[in-house]
């Protein structure tokens, strides 16, 4: 027994120092693997920041920021916010993650679309988000269904006294949004710094409209002559301004600069106007804008999706500007690349190209692939159709390639379809087109269509070949699947599959409905056979005498829509799979034959013996 006890302390000696020495390895290399801080600007314009000219705006944290990353010149997004998050999360073109509008059912993230952080995730990250999501606003498209272990979700667009939603349930803060978000990241970055590398999403919701900021930011503003308006959209970009800058102070006192990524951008453009405070003047709306791009936030024209970015990475690149031309979808390959991680072999084809050559120092770095912009206006030209309408067959079917408000970028060259004059100086097309050379003319002043025709046909060429390939992708405009799991689950009126007759999608409500076979229909996924009981939320009490038939797996129930605003529909037994539901009107009986339902806005599903009610669940509107 003696001799045995040696023997083990003898190989106790021999193999422990080998042991420490993997263990001490294993943590170095994960200490090495880069941090990831992602920071989002909402509505913010390239313009908006004084390191780009802005004579009144001051934003000294950003400033700084810049000045120690690397600057993208020709950095660019979608015209609009939902559509460049879907890009940005995926690397994917948006309309083929399902994503081609803002509201109405168009901002939902495919369920089948894998994000940054699923991939980081599953590769050793810690990942947190917090703020903006606008990608999908029901259960299995939330933040915490898409690969984040933690996240806050605020609610659009309050920016005094947020709150919003964490796994669903609601939080209410006595703050700004931007001082909420910051802090939530600060609290995350501090509990995982010293054990896994961290990926953290911030999306704040400055500029977005309503322009409402501190009081103190405020009143700076206005001391220098601004209006109230401008004060409080000013004010707004300070103020983010000031919690970047407590973010990035937080790293670097932390000692984590060296080995972690900081990426800023915008989601698109700025907008001309704000619903709380009317629109700019024009001397303001040219203040605000010192390098005279055309456009604004909706629009494919340059001011409508050039955005800043800086990337700082410690001492791994030299600060400086770059010319590049690149686009959100290649901020994933980008992280990709940096951090080594491979995608697996059935990971959908990613649109976007890595330019970590460029930012390396690589000055014949050029993207190889042009990117074609839609405007969130895709279909809205029709008569028929508006910006919410789901796409459904009838709706592809009816596209029209010459109707579209598209762009196409290559590394050099741009062209606009159906460009929107918004002002009478921007140039006047040629047969729909205008095209320009964006490294002699990055103001788009100079149409080149009929000066450069064989330019004009190649580009021609390639918008039309980008065009069917995003089109007939079979990924495309896909509609919402919804999720119907656990007791009680949501499913929003205003985001169909299809629609017929007279039903009109509107941003948040569903609407139209007048006569006998007016209808809408929603794809459900259910993950639990049983009985259900059905509710209808409507925006308010009109409604009442409307005749409704809900078909279900191949089952008609009947009812009479009453004059309150929540109502139980019918109990209806459901098969586990995926289901259609049509809710369609039989007969208008209401006092006044002329009357419309326009106030559809959510319906729920309570599994029978429960005792939930639909104020048991919090989801966002």
């Amino acid at each position: 027994m003696k001799n045995f006890l040696q023997l083990k302390l003898l190989i106790i000696s021999l193999i422990g120092p080998l042991i420490l020495l993997f263990v001490f390895n294993a943590n170095a290399q994960q200490i090495t693997q880069p941090n990831i801080i992602l920071i989002t600007a909402d509505d913010l314009g390239f313009d908006d920041l004084s390191i780009h000219g802005n004579p009144v705006i001051e934003t000294p944290n950003l400033d700084a920021l810049a000045k120690r990353s690397v600057q993208f010149s020709d950095y660019n997004v979608s015209p609009v916010c939902a559509t460049t998050r879907a890009a940005l999360l995926t690397g994917r073109h948006y309309y083929k993650t399902g994503v081609s509008g803002v509201h109405g059912g168009r901002d939902y993230l495919s369920l089948d679309e894998t994000l940054i952080s699923n991939v980081l995730q599953e590769n050793g990250y810690a990942t947190g988000t917090w703020g903006k999501w606008h990608i999908g606003k029901t259960a299995g498209y939330l933040p915490q269904d898409r690969g984040f272990d933690e996240s806050y979700y605020a609610q659009l667009y309050v920016h005094e006294n947020s709150y919003g939603y964490i796994n669903q349930q609601k939080v209410e803060h006595d703050d700004w949004v931007s001082s909420v978000v910051t802090d939530y990241a600060i609290d995350f970055i501090d509990r995982q710094k010293n054990n896994k590398p961290f990926f953290a999403y911030l999306s704040y919701l400055a500029p977005h409209e309503p322009w409402v900021a501190p009081k103190k930011y405020v009143d700076k503003y206005k001391a220098k002559g601004q209006r109230d308006a401008i004060a409080n959209l000013y004010g707004m970009i300070e103020e983010m301004d000031h919690h970047i800058g407590r973010l990035i102070n937080h790293i670097d006192q932390q000692g984590l600069a060296d080995n972690t990524i900081i990426i800023f951008m915008s989601d698109n453009g700025p907008w001309f106007g704000s619903s709380n405070y009317g629109a700019m003047h024009q001397h303001e709306w040219e203040q605000r804008n010192p390098n005279n791009w055309h456009g604004m936030k909706g629009r494919n024209w340059q001011n409508g999706v050039k955005s800043p970015l800086f990337i700082r990475y410690g001492d791994h690149y030299q600060p400086r500007t770059i010319a590049p031309f690149t686009f959100v979808t290649d901020i994933m390959p980008y992280l990709l690349e940096v951090t080594n991680i491979q995608l697996n072999k059935n990971h959908k084809p990613i649109d976007g190209e890595s330019f970590k050559r460029a930012l390396e120092g690589d000055t014949t770095y050029a993207r190889q692939k042009p990117v074609l912009i839609g405007s969130h206006d895709v279909i809205s030209h029709k008569a028929l159709f508006n910006q919410w309408t789901p796409f459904d067959d009838v709706a592809k079917n009816a596209l029209d390639y010459n109707s579209q408000m598209l762009a196409l970028r290559d590394d050099r060259y741009k062209l606009i379809l159906n460009p929107v004059k918004d002002e009478s100086h921007y140039p006047d097309a040629t047969e729909q087109y205008v095209l320009f050379d964006m490294k002699t003319d990055p103001q788009e002043t100079k149409n080149l269509f009929l000066a450069k025709p064989t330019l004009a046909a190649i580009m021609l060429t390639k918008m039309q070949t980008a065009y069917q390939d995003v089109f007939n992708d079979a990924d495309s405009f896909k509609t919402p699947m919804y999720q119907i799991s656990g007791d009680i689950s949501a499913f929003n009126a205003f985001g169909p599959a299809s629609t017929q007759g007279n039903v009109k999608s509107q941003a948040h409500l569903l609407g139209g409905f007048k006569q006998a076979g007016d209808s809408a229909t929603y794809d459900l996924q259910i993950n639990e056979a049983g009985i259900y009981d059905l509710w209808l939320n409507k925006q308010d009490h009109y409604g009442s005498g409307f005749e409704v038939k809900i078909s279900v797996a191949n089952k008609p129930y009947t009812t009479t829509l009453n004059e309150h605003a929540l109502q139980k529909l019918a109990q209806i037994p459901l098969p586990q799979g995926a289901v259609t539901l049509k809710f369609e009107v039989t007969q208008n009986t209401a006092m006044t034959t002329w009357m419309t339902l326009n106030n559809l806005r959510r319906f729920y599903l309570i599994k029978q013996g429960t005792n939930k009610k639909p104020s048991d669940l919090s989801l966002p509107n």
